[in-house]
């Protein structure tokens, strides 16, 4: 009887893990086609601004049965003469005698370009704000991993899932007291710490706001001190959460061998701040080793290795919102 209800909790956690895993990769799926979608609007209406207007009344005329968001209908509506692009290079885009013309100064090969330093420096252009939607989802998918490993891994982790399910996860959290688990120091300072950073880059991809490359401004510092904070937030679920480590195979209930107090505080507390200083590490690397290399080395295979291996958890984040893992936001990865 209770091998059977062994394999049931078992299955359950399983699939609950599975479930966790599959969501948030067709999420990020998902949310990823649609910002594609919407990538391909801005460029088609883009285009469609850049015609002359007789172009421009074919393209409307075209796309009217195509449903628009309010602000892309906004875009179609002319606010001043749209040029074509032989009067754009020839000078001719000052209109004088009409309200509200542009005044800017013909185009030329002195015209100062649009600045990019922000871009250049490795910081986004700040477009919106936080994408919630985004780190939920890549955290979710983050979360339905490890514990898929857990499950697939620790013999009793699996042992601790008969029982009943609340009793014993409130039971396990409450024994929560000390500082060592009796975890070997390979999994609570080097894996947590991992864990931790990869969270942490979690929050950086989705933070608009956030710089991407080490520095010591104050604006690095506080994207960094977030980034904690959200790595907190993980370690806090993946401990003691409704999807955890207490509440699925029940880590901490019974006593071990090695260490009065299997439920302790030191993955809480190494994981986000430890962790954090990983990242800021990679960062380091980052720029100090791997953009060395690149201006080196032009092979893209010893590029894209470089970068995947010398930052780990960056890697594992640009993985879980489903991009390669030697993805930059900041720069591409070379000829």
């Amino acid at each position: 009887m209770r091998e059977n209800l062994l394999r049931a909790r078992f299955v359950q956690a399983l699939v609950g893990a599975v479930v966790a895993l599959t969501v948030g990769f067709v999420s990020e799926c998902v949310a990823q086609a649609a910002n594609l979608q919407v990538k391909t609007w801005d460029l088609r209406l883009t285009a469609v601004r850049a015609c002359p207007p007789s172009a421009v009344a074919v393209q409307t005329e075209e796309m009217s049965d195509v449903p628009l968001a309010p602000e892309q209908k906004k875009r179609l509506e002319p606010t001043a003469p749209v040029l074509s692009a032989v009067e754009i290079f020839e000078g001719k885009n000052k209109i004088d005698g009409r309200p509200g013309s542009p005044s800017a100064q013909p185009i030329t090969a002195d015209t100062p370009a649009a600045d990019n330093s922000g871009a250049a420096n490795g910081q986004p252009e700040e477009r919106d704000g936080f994408r919630w939607g985004g780190a939920v989802r890549q955290s979710l998918f983050f979360l339905g991993i490890l514990n898929g490993v857990r499950m697939a891994t620790e013999p009793e982790s699996r042992a601790g899932l008969r029982g009943p399910f609340f009793k014993d996860y409130f039971a396990t959290a409450k024994k929560l007291r000390g500082w060592r688990d009796g975890d070997r120091f390979l999994v609570n300072y080097i894996g947590h710490p991992m864990q931790g950073a990869v969270s942490g880059f979690v929050q950086i991809h989705n933070d608009p706001k956030a710089r991407q490359e080490l520095g010591m401004s104050k604006a690095y510092w506080h994207s960094r001190l977030k980034a904690m904070g959200w790595a907190a937030l993980f370690s806090t679920q993946f401990e003691l959460g409704p999807i955890s480590e207490a509440s699925l195979g029940n880590v901490g209930l019974n006593q071990r061998d090695n260490t009065k107090h299997p439920m302790a505080w030191v993955d809480l507390i190494v994981t986000p701040t430890v962790g954090t200083a990983w990242l800021v590490g990679e960062d380091a690397l980052d720029r100090y080793v791997v953009r060395r290399v690149e201006s080196k080395v032009s092979n893209r295979v010893v590029r894209l290795l470089v970068r995947s291996f010398l930052n780990p958890s960056r890697s594992m984040s640009n993985v879980l919102r489903l991009k390669y893992p030697w993805h930059r936001d900041s720069r591409t990865l070379g000829p």
